[in-house]
């Protein structure tokens, strides 16, 4: 009987290195979506940005002439 607990709680132990690997890799994956969306959302920004300015200009030079 002892065994089988002895045993149990290796398989345990195992388990839970692996969840934790498991873990430590999703929580990886996620600083890596992170970052990468947040620069996919600056270049957007500043994309908008640059058409708005654009815009502007263009709808100012009607105005002028």
């Amino acid at each position: 009987m002892i065994h089988t607990e002895l045993k149990a709680v290796r398989q345990f132990q195992r388990r839970k290195i692996q969840v934790e690997r498991e873990l430590d890799d999703l929580k990886e994956n996620l600083r890596n979506t992170e970052r990468i969306h947040q620069e996919t959302l600056r270049r957007l920004e500043s994309r908008f940005f640059e058409e708005k300015v654009q815009i502007i200009r263009v709808n100012l030079k009607c105005f002028v002439y």
